[in-house]
């Protein structure tokens, strides 16, 4: 009920006071009365009316709302131009955060999934994504062997690279591949840098062999630790690499890590020729008979330049034969002359019965 009479105080006329010294007069009754019981009492209509004029209240759409959006890198550059966003206040924003090419959304600062204010500001920072990186392998020209683990350089994409040769003790830099200087890219990159030891002059890749006039002692590298084992004078050797080192020695590589100095030694463009065996002396004795070749029916029979010799021809079964002399070897062997470089083996030849007188 306050509320009506708050609305029934806000709907009758207020009451005119007189002079303020009136205030605490003392009203006489007679006047009082009347003025109550004669003031006529307003309708029930009258007080209904206006209540429902003051609760209805005309519907007001939401206040315009504004956000702007900043893409900014890590030290705060702008990326790309500001976005804005409208709305209304209290609504939400309806927003995809953008996709940079290249970059990372790493942080927000001031965004809110409704629009809260009537002007806000949100700011979102990218970082830089990173490169493929660059690897650097370190290793020894004349061997292929590596000689430190290898380097991987990282850095932003896009980002520049500067690399030089490392220092590598008792080596020097003797050849480099691939790009010293660039930038970081969606690709793998590598570079090679390649080295000579110090105390090596010159290399050569040969195919030579080296005749070894005395008993030579084999070391791990030129000048370097000897074996348990020598090689053997007047023995022939297949040479892969020379190396003269800086101070004026030579020294042969025999294959892997097997090496010797030059001294007392003959190099030899060729192996030496091995020498042939001497032809056997197969002496012939006197034997003429006619015969004929006995080996299996339908087939032949190998006959040679010399017994155990080369081989020059067949012969069918059953092919006459004029034997001209006989061999026995060591063996006991009989082999028979047909020719006069031409034998073949007695136990495929039939002799023909000497008639008797």
């Amino acid at each position: 009920m306050a509320f009506f009479d708050w609305l029934r105080r806000l709907i009758e006329p207020t009451p005119r006071r007189g002079p303020k010294h009136a205030m605490h007069r003392t009203p006489t009754p007679s006047k009082v009365t009347p003025a109550i019981s004669d003031r006529p009492q307003p309708a029930p209509t009258a007080t209904v009316s206006p209540v429902t004029t003051a609760v209805e209240k005309p519907s007001v759409s939401a206040p315009a709302a504004t956000l702007v959006v900043r893409l900014v890198d890590e030290s705060n550059h702008p990326l790309q131009p500001a976005l804005i966003l409208t709305g209304q206040l209290n609504h939400a924003v309806r927003f995809r955060f953008p996709e940079i090419p290249g970059y990372v959304l790493t942080h927000t600062h001031g965004f809110t999934q409704d629009f809260i204010t009537e002007y806000g500001l949100t700011t979102l920072t990218y970082q830089r994504q990173w490169g493929q990186p660059v690897v650097t392998y370190l290793i020894d020209f004349d061997n292929g062997q590596l000689l430190t683990l290898p380097t991987i350089h990282r850095g932003r994409l896009d980002g520049r690279y500067h690399l030089t040769p490392p220092e590598v003790p008792n080596y020097r830099i003797f050849q480099a591949q691939g790009a010293q200087r660039g930038q970081f890219s969606q690709l793998a990159q590598r570079v090679i840098y390649f080295y000579r030891r110090e105390a090596w002059q010159t290399v050569q890749r040969v195919h030579q062999y080296v005749l070894l006039t005395t008993d030579h002692q084999v070391l791990d590298q030129p000048a370097g630790q000897p074996y348990g084992y020598q090689f053997p004078a007047h023995s022939l050797w297949r040479l892969f690499v020379v190396v003269t080192r800086t101070d004026g020695t030579v020294w042969y590589n025999l294959g892997g890590e097997q090496w010797l100095v030059a001294t007392e030694t003959a190099l030899r463009d060729h192996p030496l020729p091995t020498a042939l065996p001497q032809r056997h002396q197969w002496s012939v004795q006197p034997f003429e008979r006619l015969g004929s070749v006995d080996y299996v029916p339908h087939a032949a029979v190998t006959i040679f330049k010399e017994p155990y010799g080369e081989s020059i021809g067949q012969l069918e079964h059953g092919e006459p034969l004029d034997v001209r002399g006989r061999i026995v070897d060591d063996q006991q062997l009989v082999w028979y002359q047909i020719g006069p470089d031409a034998y073949i083996n007695a136990n495929y030849v039939r002799l023909v019965p000497i008639a008797s007188a």
